[in-house]
């Protein structure tokens, strides 16, 4: 009897992994284009899900111990050890943790977690002096979301932090004691809004305050603890002060006052005038690197195409270029001991991912600490290039392009459109364009006008343009990548999230006859209706909404913006589409994928939907397992109206389906 039922267990399994084999069969690539030899196809975890990764290595302060996340049973965990021993200890969480922090003593590690995808963030902290702590979270109340402002040099246990316990439409400056929980109140605001400088005491010693997204104005803390404004601007302004004045009175700043791009200044407080560092003709300053106790300035960062730096500090600048590198590697500084005697070193290549060195001045050593996996698919993969192309009115547009390794011809392609809208992509490694570009696509990543870094006037040729020229851009995008034989103009899809969203909705409504696929992500349908349906705490919104859409209290204004909204165009849409929705999106709402969906289905139209059950808006708040699902369905979909390829049976979707949750 026992044989028997064992038999026909074994058999039940056999079934079942066939079954399984079926359902997961790889998919070959149609497209003409990719018949001819093709690099190996690499499986869907090792962009998405890799359980070999190591990333986010973190110095404490004083250059004891290093901290890494890894994983451990399927789960990111925070891994520490001394700096100079082999022994690590772990420390498990729930949380998909993104960033995280050493307190200024050493003692804590710190992050912020969104643990029900609607992004009311709690802070937790895990104590690594008692082995196998259990992370602890300071909650300041339900639906009451807390960030990480800053972690000041000299502030021991102590950090500050912003949230908007007192009032949901706007976040407050508090000090919170990590060992104690207690919080105490440094700047209870009146206004919208409010971003503090502090010094390494976590002090603010300058502050720029909102009104509104059109006036703000910055202060500086005097003696008698009265301020005085130093600067003022309006929603095209940019002023972000980066330094405590010298003794003559000046200070570092982030400023765009009396310029299209931000560059990097000195600005006399006295005088009120700048004096230039480093700008960029072609771009907006990424970022600047500042000293972690003293806030100098050692080098500042653009990307025009690929990254490029200014030293201010010529040790910093010999820190840096011991770490192998070349014209087609960014270079990044993630974390430094308070003294910078040590640093760790990232180097960033467009085919083999993040590389971690450990620089050590004191002995001018450079270890290197973690290779990521991806590295070893290396000759799998293709090359990121910047790109540039005119729009149909002269505008330049930068893009970046990945193209297939192996394919013969125009190829396939897959247009990217990033959110925001005032964010932009930039070059470097993406999973997104490695994993797509592999599959057999073009991948074309365009920066939009009205995306951010490219200065004020590429943001402004955008005011009234919200599905018009906006939408346009994308359409010569895909007119350039075809004239130079990149791309078969009868397969090109359209993916993108959120304000992305959007444009591959307007895609597929505005210019039905040009776009084989679309799949929309957390994307806006209604234009119309967003004013009423994101948090409380977006004060800035309406401003820039109104400038750049309209006014949806004018009801001729409301009748255009609806016009301009995919959903009322459902009727013209010829290409299938994928909408994929977190069900906990807080920024853009399930309602707006619902209506859309409903509203295709409605004309009889090809449309799938997937919702994501407790899943937020960021793509990086998604845990491994909501990754790996929708990616999995994003790679099948394009495969079957692209003719590109797919991946096959994988452990880590079925551990997705079975092991994760």
């Amino acid at each position: 009897m026992f044989k028997k039922a064992a038999f026909i267990g074994l058999g039940i399994l056999a079934i079942a992994a066939i079954a399984i084999l079926y359902i997961f069969r790889p998919i070959a690539a149609t497209h003409q284009a990719l018949q001819a030899d093709l690099p190996k196809l690499v499986a869907l975890r090792h962009f998405y899900a890799n359980t070999d990764s190591k990333w986010r290595y973190r110095l404490s302060p004083d250059g004891k111990y290093i901290a890494w996340l890894a994983t451990k049973g399927f789960r990111p965990a925070l891994w520490v050890r001394p700096l100079d021993g082999e022994e690590a200890d772990v420390f498990n969480t729930k949380d998909e943790v993104r960033w995280y922090s050493w307190s200024a003593d050493g003692r804590y590690l710190l992050y912020q977690a969104n643990r029900d995808g609607w992004e009311n963030d709690v802070i937790v902290s895990i104590d690594v002096t008692q082995k196998d702590a259990e992370p602890r979270s300071y909650d300041f109340g339900k639906n009451v979301k807390s960030w990480i402002h800053s972690v000041p040099a000299e502030a021991g246990s102590e950090i500050l932090i912003g949230n908007n316990q007192r009032d949901a439409r706007k976040f407050d400056l508090y000090r919170l004691n990590l060992e104690t929980g207690k919080t105490t109140a440094l700047d209870l605001i009146s206004e919208i809004g409010v971003h503090w400088s502090v010094d390494r005491q976590g002090e603010v010693y300058a502050r720029t305050v909102h009104k509104s997204q059109n006036d703000w104005r910055t202060e500086l803390r005097q003696p008698d603890g009265s301020w005085n404004e130093i600067a003022q601007g309006g929603m095209e302004d940019w002023f972000r002060v980066l330094s405590q004045p010298d003794e003559d009175g000046n200070l570092l700043a982030l400023s765009t006052l009396g310029r299209d791009k931000s560059a990097v200044v000195t600005f006399d407080t006295q005088l009120q005038t700048e004096n230039v560092l480093f700008d960029d003709d072609a771009v907006d300053t990424a970022w600047v690197e500042l000293h972690p106790v003293t806030g100098a300035a050692l080098s500042a960062v653009s990307y025009p195409d690929f990254q490029h730096r200014k030293f201010f500090d010529p040790d910093y600048e010999a820190a840096l270029n011991a770490v192998p590198h070349d014209g087609e590697t960014a270079r990044h500084r993630v974390s430094t001991t308070n003294d910078m005697s040590k640093m760790i070193i990232e180097t960033e290549h467009s085919t083999k991912g993040w590389t971690k060195y450990l620089v050590n001045q004191s002995d001018n050593s450079v270890e290197t600490i973690a290779v990521p996996p991806i590295a070893a698919q290396a000759d799998h993969l293709s090359k990121m290039e910047p790109v540039t192309f005119s729009a149909r009115d002269g505008l330049t547009i930068h893009a970046t392009m990945t193209r297939p390794k192996g394919a013969v011809g125009p190829a396939p392609m897959v247009v990217l459109i990033h959110g925001g809208p005032v964010v932009r992509s930039a070059w470097g490694f993406s999973s997104l364009h490695s994993w797509l570009a592999n599959r057999g696509y073009v991948v074309l990543d365009v920066n939009y006008r009205g995306s951010g870094g490219f200065g004020r006037n590429f943001r402004e040729a955008a005011v009234g343009e919200v599905s018009r020229k906006m939408h346009y851009d994308i359409v010569d995008a895909r007119a350039w990548a075809v004239d130079q034989g990149f791309a078969d103009p009868d397969n090109v899809a359209v993916l993108g999230g959120s304000f992305g969203g959007l444009k591959v909705l307007t895609a597929v409504t505005q210019s039905p006859d040009l776009f084989a696929a679309g799949i929309d992500i957390n994307g806006i349908s209604d234009i119309s209706t967003m004013l009423q349906e994101v948090p409380a705490y977006w004060q800035g919104w309406p401003d820039w909404y109104r400038k750049y859409i309209g006014d949806p209290s004018d009801p001729e204004m409301l009748a255009e913006i609806k016009d301009r909204s995919p959903l009322y165009h459902a009727a013209a849409v010829q290409a299938p589409l994928l909408i994929i929705q977190g069900s906990n999106d807080v920024r853009v709402i399930q309602d707006q994928a619902d209506r859309m969906v409903d509203a295709l289905k409605a004309e009889g139209k090809d449309v799938d939907y997937m919702l994501l059950d407790g899943a937020g808006h960021q793509f990086s708040s998604w845990g491994w397992k909501t990754r790996i699902i929708a990616y999995r369905r994003m790679e099948r979909f394009l495969a079957k109206h692209l003719g590109g390829r797919a991946d096959g049976f994988d452990y880590a979707v079925l551990g997705a389906h079975v092991l994760w949750d």
